[in-house]
């Protein structure tokens, strides 16, 4: 074999959309995304051709890294948005080369933190990942719980429930900046992301990032669950998550990548009556 890397950049966004389809093939999860799917991916995650790495034999790509970059205080954090090789050449160690050669460039960009997430049971992606030098920061869940949770919502004894735009919430200390990619403000509010906080005497006492799917003028048919950030109160979070959630609603709602590091906000939603689904993955982080 002779490999190269190049740009992701180099490729036609037609050549990159079969590349991406055969890299994910046959894995865990397979992806095969529909040509317009795969060019809003770049936008709505925050990726770029330009800071992905194609690997070709010869003249042929053979594998990938998507990255992004966001910078947060100063300090640039980068994600890996999918490594695949296609299927004729797994298992020839091409995988460790192909994330080396995707750090160098972060690293002549002087990104800080790179980040990416794993599937929990694809030991050979973490080990890989491993050897690259990430270690495993949490766990994340995606939990699920449909119908009315609670069919009256909790008063709320003085406390003020406060809904914001999620873009309103970037740069601001309401949430944590070191966080799955996909669940940080600068992403959510590409897909309608709210900020719901509960406040008493004009100090927050919990929040949490959202993503409420619904038709204007119509009842919500979904929500989607982010982030939290609270203070040990736990009569505060408890009443924050029944309001931003709806309990007393017949609707589903889910988390996306929730740090099970969370844990008074996981125990709080397992009591309420959401229940862990089949899916689970790891955060890793690798710090230059």
């Amino acid at each position: 074999m002779n490999i190269s890397y190049k740009l992701m950049s180099s490729l036609s966004f037609e050549d990159a959309h079969v590349l991406f389809n055969k890299g994910f093939e046959g894995y865990l999860v397979p992806m095969n995304l529909s040509f317009d799917t795969f060019v809003s991916r770049f936008g709505n995650a925050g990726l770029s051709p330009a800071l992905s790495i194609v690997a070709y034999n010869e003249t042929e790509p053979i594998g990938f890294v998507l990255q992004g970059i966001r910078e947060v205080d100063g300090h640039k954090i980068s994600w890996n948005g999918g490594t695949g090789i296609i299927p004729e050449y797994r298992g020839r160690k091409l995988g460790y080369s192909l994330m080396v050669e995707a750090e160098k460039l972060l690293r002549g960009l002087n990104v800080t933190v790179a980040t990416l997430e794993s599937l929990s049971e694809n030991k050979a992606a973490i080990s890989l990942y491993e050897r690259c030098g990430y270690k495993v920061e949490d766990d994340l869940l995606f939990l699920s719980a449909n119908e009315v949770l609670d069919s009256t919502l909790p008063n709320l004894d003085g406390y003020e429930v406060t809904r914001i735009p999620a873009a309103q919430s970037i740069g601001s200390d309401l949430f944590p900046t070191l966080v799955p990619w996909q669940t940080d403000p600068s992403n959510t509010p590409i897909i309608g992301g709210e900020a719901v906080m509960l406040t008493k005497n004009g100090e927050v006492q919990a929040a949490c990032l959202i993503r409420k799917q619904c038709v204007f003028g119509n009842e919500t048919e979904s929500i989607t669950l982010y982030q939290v950030k609270e203070n040990g109160n736990e009569d505060a979070l408890n009443k924050l998550l029944a309001y931003a959630l709806e309990y007393d609603q017949p609707i589903n709602r889910t988390t996306y990548n929730f740090l099970k590091g969370n844990g008074r906000v996981v125990s709080s939603l397992l009591a309420s009556g959401f229940e862990n689904t089949s899916i689970s993955q790891v955060f890793m982080t690798k710090v230059s």
